[in-house]
């Protein structure tokens, strides 16, 4: 089971919150091409009191004629989510 979360700053959340960001737009950057990506919206909002909460939401629209999986954006959450586990627990965790 993991450690307890240590009390985090302003600071710490900007950088769980670039990190959400980052770590989604990589993830589908990854998966469909930059020429191919009409608009990418990722906003994440992470907020600390007595508990970590986290909000990421992603709004991708793409060419007309990109072929892609239509699911990435939930993957593209699912993944992030993941990744941001193991991000705490390498920084955050006492």
């Amino acid at each position: 089971m993991p450690g307890k979360l240590k009390k985090l700053s302003p600071e710490d959340l900007n950088e769980i919150s670039d990190f959400l960001s980052s770590t989604a737009q990589d993830f589908i950057l990854n998966q469909i091409s930059s020429k191919e990506i009409d608009d990418l919206d990722i906003k994440s909002e992470v907020s600390y009191n007595q508990e970590l909460d986290v909000d990421l939401s992603i709004d991708l629209k793409v060419d007309e004629l990109c072929v892609y999986d239509e699911d990435i954006v939930n993957k593209a959450l699912d993944f992030t989510f993941k990744a941001l586990e193991s991000f705490l627990d390498d920084n955050y965790r006492e």
